[in-house]
């Protein structure tokens, strides 16, 4: 899980631009390993036990983590998946994440900005880099039957949160899982906030009217409205939980 937002000093250009900065996060990592405190404050141990608690799955074959910071989050997140891709856009943050999992094979660790690095996660890129579960069976490959997306989206603009909503619903599996988890407050030098943002997912995946069959059906399976954050959870099947285990 990436991060509860901490402002920070901007340049004019920063606070001029909705888009991701790297500069943002280097100059958060520049001189400490737990910016955000992941480890420490009772406020993040709390949320990544609500974010785990709600998953409609207690296993998961093939998992994805959009800004995975530190890896805090990636090793709890890694007990529930067969295999883990975590990607954070921060070197700093990468080299944390890859030692904190440095015994659990079966998660890799990968540096790139969000959303441009998603539209390299080919087969042929990913095989060149070992990330295979077996020498014949691809594990890292979309589609991904659970993508997480913590503390990331409101470092982005408008127009490339609508790419990521787009790769999402060309790469969740059927059944798949969408987890998404956002600090509701302003962050100094970004426009978009927790709440526009999953104002923006809402619109993206609360299907409403007649289902387009051309696009993946989702179930709106969870939604928590914390003082503090925002968290919700879509599957890609028109299922609840409850109809899944053949209850109703």
């Amino acid at each position: 899980m990436s991060h509860t937002p901490k402002a920070t000093p901007s340049t004019t250009d920063d606070a001029q631009s909705n888009a991701y900065s790297e500069r943002y996060f280097d100059a958060l990592y520049s001189d400490n390993s737990d910016p955000w405190q992941y480890q420490s404050r009772w406020y993040e141990q709390r949320k990544r036990d609500m974010c785990l608690a709600v998953l409609p799955q207690l296993e998961y074959d093939k998992a994805i983590e959009l800004g995975c910071g530190n890896g805090v989050f990636s090793v709890l997140l890694a007990q529930r998946c067969q295999t883990l891709l975590s990607i954070d856009g921060n070197d700093k943050a990468v080299q944390l994440a890859k030692q904190r999992l440095a015994d659990a094979s079966h998660v890799k660790v990968i540096q790139g900005v969000i959303p441009s690095i998603l539209s390299t996660l080919q087969l042929a890129d990913l095989t060149k880099t070992g990330l295979t579960k077996t020498d014949s069976t691809p594990a890292y490959q979309p589609p991904f039957d659970l993508i997480v997306i913590s503390e990331i989206l409101y470092y982005l603009s408008p127009a490339d949160i609508d790419t990521v909503i787009t790769w999402i619903k060309h790469n969740i599996a059927v059944g798949g899982t969408l987890l998404c988890c956002h600090w509701r407050y302003a962050i100094d030098g970004f426009v978009m906030t927790g709440e526009t943002v999953h104002q923006r997912l809402q619109q993206a995946f609360n299907q409403e009217d007649e289902p387009d069959f051309t696009q993946p059906v989702f179930t709106h399976q969870s939604q928590l409205v914390d003082s503090d954050f925002l968290l919700d959870v879509w599957q890609n099947t028109p299922k609840t939980v409850a109809m899944q285990e053949k209850l109703v």
